[in-house]
């Protein structure tokens, strides 16, 4: 991958920007423009809290149908 800084891709107009370094949790991916934030990170959180509101809503539906 082609080494770009955040204030390159901003200039140019792109979405996501590297920097040949890890995130803190070791991912080497691209990162966000707009905050920085590792992509593979982000498609973990996104995953996660997908997970969870799945779950929350279920129980929901689990309630809300013996009421």
């Amino acid at each position: 991958m082609k080494i770009i800084t955040r204030k390159e891709a901003v200039t140019n107009g792109l979405s996501r920007f590297y920097t040949g370094k890890p995130c803190r949790h070791g991912h080497d991916s691209e990162r966000f423009t707009s905050n920085g934030v590792c992509v593979e990170c982000s498609a973990i959180n996104s995953a996660a809290y997908r997970k969870e509101i799945s779950k929350l809503l279920k129980q929901a539906r689990e309630i809300n149908a013996t009421a």
